[in-house]
């Protein structure tokens, strides 16, 4: 479509547009929330703390020292909760700490 040509379709509201997009679109928009909020949740912490996953609702992250393994323990029941609050249903059920070989932890 070319700047200024009008579009082949008017959406007159959001739930228009959830038709036209599948399950993919959905999970990639979801991921992409998902880090946003770890983002703005961990703060500075987030060098210590990487996503790699989320598997069955589980949340996968690498940490790179023990010290902020241990200060991850101590807070991931919030942080499940103040992940959770900005998704439509609970979507993350746990947090799993890996070390950077692969391994788990928990």
């Amino acid at each position: 479509m070319k700047f200024g040509a009008r579009p082949k379709e008017i959406w007159h509201c959001a739930s228009e547009l959830n038709k036209k997009h599948g399950r993919l679109y959905t999970q990639i928009n979801r991921l992409m929330l998902l880090d946003h909020i770890w983002k703005r949740l961990v703060g500075d912490k987030e060098r210590f703390w990487n996503l790699l996953a989320v598997q069955n609702g589980c949340l996968l992250v690498s940490v790179k020292l023990s010290v902020a393994r241990n200060e991850l323990i101590g807070c991931r029941q919030n942080l499940v909760k103040e992940i959770n609050k900005h998704f439509d249903k609970p979507w993350i059920k746990k947090i799993e700490i890996v070390n950077d070989l692969g391994a788990s932890n928990e």
